[in-house]
């Protein structure tokens, strides 16, 4: 586990270390691309064909650092047997962006969370966030966030010239990128959707009481993380 400022909370660091536990596989998929899926009016309104950061909404763990605090853009980087995920509960109309662009050799990566979606336990998520170095939003991840190595870390890491992410069922790894992403050029094409094709408004919160995904810090009065079952 990476060492982290002391600004940063027990329940991130408990959390880090539970899935670093639960994303045991020592099996890796090489990827080049990172992925992003919306409705097509989506794309249709954007300004001058650039992803615009957006602030973070209270998906996931309630505790979160960058819930309702940190503007990104929301990628996907976990493959589907091997390939890019032919469905999206995102939206219909995908861009495909290289990996290279944003994880440069300057870029900063951090840990944010882990959790499952209410009503869907099935799936958990990893959600890291990723800056250009000494912005505000690198600031202020470094001081509530967790820094990963880039090339140890068991999530997205660089491996000489490629990039490696984990492969492992039911794991899906999210890149949360702080800056605006210029997409002027790259080819815009169909998926299929998975259940209503967009995002929840406001986001879904994670599931009370799995053992997977809850921490229980004695001195943070949110019961909600008691392991219950």
């Amino acid at each position: 586990m990476a060492e982290a400022p002391s600004a940063v909370s027990g329940h991130l660091l408990a959390l880090l270390a539970m899935a670093e536990e639960h994303c045991f596989s020592s099996s890796s998929h090489t990827v080049s691309d990172l992925y992003r899926n919306k409705p097509a009016n989506y794309f249709d309104q954007l300004i001058l064909d650039s992803l615009i950061p957006q602030l973070k909404d209270d998906g996931g763990d309630p505790r979160c650092p960058i819930n309702g605090q940190l503007k990104g853009v929301f990628f996907g980087v976990t493959l589907w047997n091997g390939h890019l995920p032919t469905k999206s509960p995102y939206g219909d109309t995908r861009v495909v962006v290289p990996l290279e662009r944003l994880f440069d050799d300057s870029a900063r990566l951090y840990f944010a969370d882990f959790y499952c979606m209410l009503g869907q336990r099935a799936n958990h998520y990893v959600i890291l966030v990723l800056t250009k170095p000494d912005t505000e939003a690198d600031r202020f991840c470094q001081k509530h966030l967790i820094g990963l190595n880039e090339r140890t870390n068991v999530f997205l890491r660089k491996e000489e010239s490629t990039y490696k992410t984990l492969q492992q069922r039911n794991v899906w790894i999210e890149v949360f990128y702080t800056d605006e992403v210029d997409i002027s050029g790259l080819e815009l094409t169909k998926t299929e959707v998975i259940g209503k094709g967009s995002s929840s408004p406001g986001g879904i919160i994670k599931t009370p009481g799995c053992k997977i995904c809850n921490v229980y810090v004695p001195d943070l009065p949110y019961t909600m993380s008691i392991l219950t079952l």
